[in-house]
């Protein structure tokens, strides 16, 4: 047998694969030959924002706590990768992508072992949630509150979901899922029930498709790890309906704002917070804590200066008169302090209730796989993230054109701002038909 020859391959690069995800897999990518080329997910991702196409490596900000870890592990994997060709050529072993792809995977094991010195191996789909999980948990930051990071909440959530279908159909979930599955996964979220106030209540729609939505990106993760090759669960639906979402008029504002609440600090407290809330037009996790956001001045005007606890984005909230107000009436000239999110959503309907805003509101919402009609007093429905929806729909409704109001709530696609507007179709579609526009656009007649 003659000596093995190979064309000399290029040195693993890394990359981000395509995904619908903000955060996108890191891959490495090995050309080893002529048509040869083999690839590997390394189990993290990354915002693209934050990721240096030139050098492969995850930028070194803040906003990525784990960066260094992440790079160690791909300088590691180059390294062991180049030893490991270069053996095998001085040794005349050809290489395919299932022995390098052996290799990795035997080297990576060493580092997930745990403190007992377990080999985490994946065997099925919840090992493999459980192992997703506490990754995720290392490279999403934490809520500023010290809580956990809302994406690995909704994840905690999906992965008690699964372990609750297991018990019950007595199975053991594996990357094998089909339609039967959807079906009867679907079937079991219908009929279970939580405990609300005391009542017992089935599962939302929206709620069931959001655990459709995890397991499909589990399924995603783990299918880029090359831990299965079923497509299947690409087809699972994801289950929508719109909400009965509201946003207050200005008349119903001013209600809310004039309201004698010296005697209960604790709702004069929320209805500020709140207020101001609908002034700025940001997210309840972004205005509920506004006496620690820097103020700054510009050509005269004074501006709260919020970095966007979701997003990142940094983004300027104008001091309106009524914010002005409230800081100087209140709060010696600051911002109100913090007050938690939870209890912002209780006593805010109190407060809408106090300002007589208790017209009857049709809900329509599906539980247990029957749609349920409810009407409910417009008070009931207010809640802290009311005010942005209140902002945007406010402004639109105004005229405002909707790239400036998307600058100052820190919108950054069009669909998901839409959602925030809450005003009728044939109301929208007036406001276009009656721009100059759109008339100059016309043919005069």
């Amino acid at each position: 047998m003659g000596n093995l020859k190979r064309i000399k391959g290029s040195s693993p690069v890394f990359r981000l694969k395509d995904s619908q995800n903000i955060e996108k897999p890191i891959r490495l990518d090995y050309s080893y030959g002529r048509g040869k080329r083999f690839r590997y997910g390394i189990g993290y991702s990354v915002n693209p924002d934050y990721w240096n196409k030139q050098t492969g490596r995850v930028k070194n900000v803040n906003a990525v706590r784990n960066a260094g870890q992440i790079n160690k592990l791909i300088r590691d994997l180059t390294t062991v990768l180049e030893d490991f060709v270069a053996d095998c050529d001085s040794k005349q072993i050809p290489i395919t992508n299932r022995i390098m792809k052996t290799h990795l995977d035997e080297f990576r094991n060493k580092d997930f072992k745990q403190g007992d010195e377990e080999e985490t191996k994946i065997t099925g789909l919840i090992v493999f949630i459980e192992k997703y999980i506490k990754q995720k948990e290392k490279e999403l930051s934490k809520q500023r509150n010290g809580y956990k990071n809302n994406t690995v909440k909704s994840y905690e959530q999906t992965l008690g979901h699964l372990k609750g279908f297991e018990e019950e159909y007595e199975c053991v979930l594996s990357f094998d899922l089909d339609n039967e599955f959807y079906s009867e996964f679907i079937d079991y979220m219908n009929f279970k029930t939580y405990t609300y106030n005391k009542e017992e209540k089935h599962y939302s729609l929206n709620t069931i498709g959001k655990q459709v939505k995890n397991l499909r990106i589990f399924m995603g993760a783990a299918l880029e790890q090359e831990l299965h090759t079923n497509l299947k669960y690409k087809k699972f639906k994801v289950l929508v309906e719109i909400t009965t979402a509201i946003y207050l008029e200005l008349e119903e504002l001013k209600k809310i704002y004039e309201l004698d609440l010296s005697s209960t600090p604790h709702l004069e407290l929320a209805r500020d917070v709140f207020i101001i809330g609908c002034e700025i037009g940001q997210r309840i996790s972004d205005y509920h804590n506004l006496s620690e956001q820097p103020l700054v001045e510009h050509q005269n005007e004074r501006f709260i200066k919020i970095k966007q606890e979701k997003t990142d984005k940094e983004v300027l909230c104008k001091i309106t008169p009524v914010i002005e107000n409230i800081m100087n009436e209140r709060y010696g000239g600051k911002l109100p302090p913090k007050i938690a999110e939870q209890k912002l959503n209780d006593y805010i309907k109190i407060v809408g209730e106090k300002a007589g805003i208790i017209s009857q509101i049709k809900n329509e919402i599906t539980r247990s796989g029957n749609k349920v009609i409810e009407y409910i007093p417009k008070c009931d429905l207010i809640m802290g993230h009311t005010a942005r929806r209140t902002f945007c729909t406010l402004k639109y409704k105004a005229g405002m054109p909707v790239h400036s109001i998307m600058e100052l709530s820190g919108h950054s696609t069009l669909k998901e701002f839409m959602k925030y507007i809450r005003n009728p179709k044939e109301e929208r579609v007036s406001q276009i038909t009656s721009t100059k526009a759109f008339m100059d656009s016309c043919i005069i007649v």
